[in-house]
């Protein structure tokens, strides 16, 4: 080993000199930069994963929230549609009271009117009656020129009237 030491000059000292240096320098930058950055790197690791989980967690609670709107969603509509239908039936019951309303109505308006022609129809009967009595006595007046008692008078009107029918 001498040789291999004189061959290449190489000096002991210097070496282990060197073999110092180094390890002070090794130990140095593992102190001060690999266990910082180590550190560094762990803490990073553990937030990615955490960041990961956190993420999964927030997808899985998106797809709960997106089957509960769609839940809310499909009710609402059923609602909707039951209240659509609920106005539809009340519309038609409010058609059809309407229209009750309006038959009874046009019902009592005819009936009136026929009780209004009938009294009117009676009381012109009552007028023409009236009328055709005054009429028959004026003319048996001027046929008999004379004046006639009441019960014959009254009776030769109804005769008369009877005879017009």
């Amino acid at each position: 080993m001498g040789e291999i030491i004189s061959i290449f000059h190489l000096d002991i000292k210097l070496i282990l000199a060197q073999l110092v240096n180094f390890a002070i320098v090794v130990f140095v930058l593992w102190y001060f930069a690999l266990k910082p950055l180590s550190k560094t790197m762990s803490e990073r690791t553990g937030k990615i994963e955490k960041s990961l989980k956190d993420a999964e967690q927030i997808n899985a609670n998106l797809k709960i929230s997106e089957a509960e709107k769609n839940e809310i969603i499909k009710t609402a509509r059923i609602e909707a549609e039951k209240i659509i239908s609920d106005s539809r039936l009340i519309i038609d019951q409010d058609k059809k009271t309407a229209t009750d309303k309006a038959k009874a109505e046009i019902k009592n308006i005819i009936e009136s009117s026929r009780k209004q022609i009938e009294a009117d129809k009676k009381k012109m009967y009552e007028e023409i009656k009236s009328d055709v009595a005054e009429l028959v006595e004026q003319a048996v007046l001027k046929v008999l020129g004379r004046a006639m008692d009441k019960k014959i008078n009254s009776e030769l009107i109804d005769s008369t009237i009877k005879e017009i029918k």
